[in-house]
């Protein structure tokens, strides 16, 4: 009886420690550590955006709201980012790496401006300050911000970390992709894949804060 009371704690404790290694470091898979870094859990504060009808920034740029419905419709935790309509808009996704590693990146992107080829003449990728020439990426329109279709593409499947801090930038440049002005793809979220362990601080109040002036 004792010995089955102690299996039993052993593997309670086994599965504990198991559920906060994937919380930490994101989940394993094929050996592969996977990251995801939701567009709405960044640091959006000094972010600027524009949209079709009306100027967003910061958090005000996150739409949705985290319903099952949403997430059914294939948005990422619910939320996804807009209003990227302006050669001002640069978003960090920062990340912590525990050494340095080879990685790949893939960005979740949707359209509200019909089915899009993006470039890095039009959205600059960069990691760590290094812009990377992912050639050019085909994104499918959406019927509306509302009914917002996403799929994942691959920038890089060679990038390199640094052990620590690591950081990817999106940055909106000067484009024609709403015909005479700027326009961009919405995010939904960064996904990193690496064998070294990888974590990120989510921002998790930034979908309540929608709204603040």
């Amino acid at each position: 009886m004792k010995i089955k009371k102690f299996i039993c704690i052993a593997l309670c404790v086994a599965a504990i420690a198991a559920m906060f290694a994937f919380i930490a470091c994101g989940e394993e898979s094929g050996g592969k550590n996977t990251l995801v870094i939701e567009a709405e859990y960044v640091n959006l504060d000094d972010v600027k955006g524009s949209g079709l009808s009306n100027d967003q920034s910061g958090v005000n740029m996150i739409y949705g709201k985290g319903t099952q419905e949403e997430k059914d419709k294939g948005w990422s935790n619910g939320y996804y980012v807009g209003y990227t309509y302006t050669s001002e808009c640069s978003i960090d996704f920062e990340f912590t790496s525990d050494s340095a590693a080879t990685a790949s990146m893939i960005v979740r992107f949707g359209s509200e401006l019909g089915n899009l080829t993006i470039t890095p003449d039009d959205v600059q990728i960069s990691l760590n300050g290094k812009v990377i020439n992912y050639g050019s990426i085909y994104v499918e329109g959406s019927d509306g911000m509302d009914n917002m279709k996403f799929s994942d593409k691959t920038v890089s499947s060679s990038e390199t970390l640094v052990a620590g801090k690591n950081v990817v930038n999106i940055k909106i440049l000067p484009n024609d992709l709403r015909g005479s002005s700027t326009g961009g793809p919405t995010i939904d979220y960064v996904k990193i894949e690496s064998d070294a362990k990888l974590s990120y601080e989510p921002k998790t109040d930034n979908p309540s804060r929608v709204g603040e002036m």
